[in-house]
């Protein structure tokens, strides 16, 4: 009788991570765009962490509702054009490399761990390279298969094709001069 307590408790045991801890995959997504303008111009619109509706179509407004606009820790409000609405905290903010990190604090999410960069780069001959990159997991990580458009591939397309959309329209304000 105990041999077979035993193998049944050593059973469970070793089916727990995968009933208990469930985890998602890591995803990575990058995009980048030149940009004819020097880094300086493109930082002026992109650095501003409030400033999304200036360059992001998809952004209706972005306001400042927990300490101050591009200081590390401050919160934005972002709501976007679909009415849906996200907070986001900015992690990294480096002028001098024309770098910050932010992520989701609450709202509408469309993905877990999400952990997105944005940089400028000198592109060489006045111009500029902007990369849009983050690390993120899916929100269904403890339904395998997850439903449907919510796969790692799925999630993977969506904030390619987001931050291709995003990086277009912020060529198209700063070569503009808006």
């Amino acid at each position: 009788m105990r041999a077979i307590l035993a193998a049944t408790l050593a059973a469970l045991v070793s089916l727990a991570p995968q009933v208990c801890g469930a985890d998602a995959n890591d995803i990575s997504v990058r995009q980048s765009i030149k940009i004819n303008a020097p880094p300086d111009a493109v930082w002026e619109v992109l650095g501003d962490f409030n400033g999304l509706a200036r360059w992001l179509s998809f952004v209706e407004a972005s306001e400042i509702v927990a300490g101050t606009n591009n200081e590390v820790g401050c919160i934005r409000l972002v709501t976007r054009r679909n009415g849906t609405k996200v907070s986001e905290r900015l992690l990294e903010y480096d002028p001098h490399n024309m770098r910050f990190a932010y992520t989701y604090v609450d709202g509408a999410v469309m993905a877990s761990d999400y952990f997105p960069v944005l940089q400028v780069k000198d592109g060489g001959n006045g111009t500029s390279v902007v990369e849009w990159s983050a690390h993120l997991k899916r929100l269904a990580y403890a339904v395998d298969p997850p439903p449907p458009g919510q796969d790692d591939k799925s999630l993977a397309d969506l904030y390619n094709g987001l931050y291709k959309a995003g990086l277009e329209s912020l060529k198209r304000v700063v070569e503009a001069g808006r």
